[in-house]
């Protein structure tokens, strides 16, 4: 994949691996130090309100100044609203010109010229299903806007080595639960809008975003009688057992019998009573300090605003899988 590809070869002497992620308010940050075996410790996370995007950069330098982050390969996630994703046939071309061919697929299927987009894909799984066409799920961002932010973290001194995008990096969490080689659902809710991902044993088998987020759920009061809130709580039930029902009839795995949940910054038990009554499988809140090594203790609003980042710097673990 281009866009998630090392831009550089790791270093030998690198003390860990930095997650960053630029939002709209503010810049989310983990750092992981490698400690024996070569394994990662998050050390460090947290979200800073910036105020506003000028003030970035300023903030990025100086957190790379205090946590001497140029020793660290520092991983760029995308959020959601930076890139497209559009599922399509694979095309029937040579290796060397299937980026091309992509481009002229998804032309019309993105609300920017492709001409001046980053593309990337990776290969969805094989259904179950006979004379199924093999599919790819292709990745576009504008270049003007990834080159934006790159020149952000080279200013602010960091080594810059992985673009990567929200799916992958939750993807890297949903590993390391005990369910992962059956295979396990994973929830992550913004304030207004959500993701699903289904996975197993690493590979992803659906990503699905939708507009319901926390907000819209009114969590404040868990009964209330507001039937907006009501219905877009049925609507995320309702959201989440289609893409069950799917994986399990299109790939032919066994049914997925735990929903994960990502902490949300506050209100979280309402949330799981809403989803464990409305869903007939197991659902429970992960802790991201207790499922992977960690020196610190990250509150629920660290992880709700810092799990894409988080995740972002278990991606050697991964890849070494």
């Amino acid at each position: 994949m281009q866009l998630l590809k090392k831009l550089f070869r790791k270093k030998t002497d690198c003390k860990g691996i930095v997650g960053i992620s630029f939002l709209p308010n503010g810049i989310a940050i983990a750092v992981s130090k490698f400690i024996e075996n070569n394994k990662l410790a998050l050390i460090h996370c947290e979200f800073i309100d910036t105020g506003k995007l000028e003030d970035h950069l300023e903030t990025l330098s100086k957190l790379a100044s205090h946590y001497d982050l140029a020793d660290y390969d520092s991983h760029l996630v995308l959020t959601t609203d930076n890139y497209r994703r559009v599922n399509v046939e694979t095309p029937v071309v040579a290796d060397d010109e299937i980026l091309e061919a992509l481009r002229w697929k998804i032309h019309e299927l993105i609300d920017f010229p492709v001409d001046k987009a980053a593309i990337d894909y990776y290969q969805t799984p094989t259904p179950v299903r006979a004379n199924s066409s093999k599919m790819l799920e292709v990745i576009a961002s504008p270049i003007d806007l990834i080159k934006e932010q790159v020149e952000k973290c080279t200013k602010a001194g960091l080594q810059l080595k992985v673009i990567d995008i929200q799916e992958t990096t939750l993807r890297n969490l949903a590993v390391q639960l005990p369910e992962n080689e059956r295979g396990i659902a994973l929830l992550y809710l913004l304030e207004f809008s959500g993701t699903l991902l289904i996975q197993r044993e690493a590979t992803i088998y659906v990503s699905r975003r939708f507009e319901i987020g926390y907000k819209k759920l009114d969590l404040d009061d868990q009964f209330s009688s507001d039937s907006r809130a009501a219905n877009a709580h049925n609507n995320l039930a309702l959201e989440i057992q289609r893409s069950l029902d799917y994986v399990e009839s299109y790939y032919g795995i066994p049914p997925i019998s735990t929903l994960a949940v990502i902490p949300l910054a506050e209100n979280t038990h309402n949330l799981l009573d809403s989803l464990s009554s409305n869903l007939g499988i197991a659902t429970h809140m992960i802790d991201l300090s207790a499922v992977i090594d960690c020196d610190i203790l990250v509150d629920a609003q660290t992880q709700s605003l810092c799990a894409p980042v988080i995740g972002a710097t278990l991606r050697y673990a991964i890849e070494a899988t």
